[in-house]
């Protein structure tokens, strides 16, 4: 055997080679690894074979991972049919694109002096997006979201980072609680607005404390 070929791998790394000769990029991979597991030893999560982080925020599925642009996307599991709607930062202001959805006033200065939200249903993302939604959203790390069926998929422009990632999700489990879900007689169809205006007014007349928690996805 050549002497060259007796350099056995141990662990992904030359047994012969003295860390200072490994290859950067290979560092820099496997530490970013060994990171993402421990932040999800520390969250109660999972890491997935192509390196997404798998858990649940207040009995919502959640999965975090980064894009080709190391931006970090958070994907979030409603237990139904989400209302259309997307929140994008203000400095990121678009036309209206045909994709019949609108930008929506809801009438806080401050929030939309960070924040533009666009909505198919302006009526619904009013009743979801009230002022608790809105003050958890402005507490959280910057995010933009959009909702697709039954998930809110969020990017930030940070990589992951476990005490940003957890900030955000839980920003975004306020915005699915805040859905008025007991007005739904079908979890894959939109209530009616008369439905969500009875729904709203029965849970202002609950204390906060009493309200029922989230329903857990099937």
């Amino acid at each position: 055997m050549a002497h060259g070929a007796s350099a056995l791998l141990h662990g992904g790394i030359p047994a012969q080679r003295s860390p200072h000769d490994v290859p950067s990029s290979w560092l820099a991979t496997h530490s970013r690894k060994v990171r993402l597991r421990r932040y999800a030893r520390a969250m109660g999560w999972d890491v997935t074979t192509d390196g997404a982080l798998v858990g649940d925020v207040g009995g919502l599925a959640v999965r975090a991972y980064e894009d080709r642009g190391h931006n970090t996307v958070l994907e979030l599991s409603a237990p139904g049919l989400l209302p259309r709607m997307e929140m994008v930062g203000a400095e990121s202001r678009v036309a209206q694109v045909g994709d019949g959805m609108r930008e929506v006033h809801l009438g806080d200065a401050v929030f939309e002096r960070h924040y533009v939200v666009r909505a198919a249903e302006p009526w619904m993302a009013r009743a979801v997006i009230d002022h608790v939604v809105r003050r958890a959203l402005m507490s959280a790390p910057e995010q933009s979201w959009i909702t697709s069926n039954d998930r809110v998929v969020s990017r930030s422009r940070s990589r992951i980072e476990p005490l940003d990632l957890f900030a955000r999700a839980t920003a975004l489990r306020v915005l699915v609680q805040a859905v008025p879900w007991e007005a739904y007689e079908d979890a894959h169809q939109l209530p009616t607005y008369e439905a969500v205006t009875a729904a709203l007014t029965a849970r202002r007349s609950v204390p906060a404390e009493t309200l029922p928690s989230m329903p857990r996805r099937a």
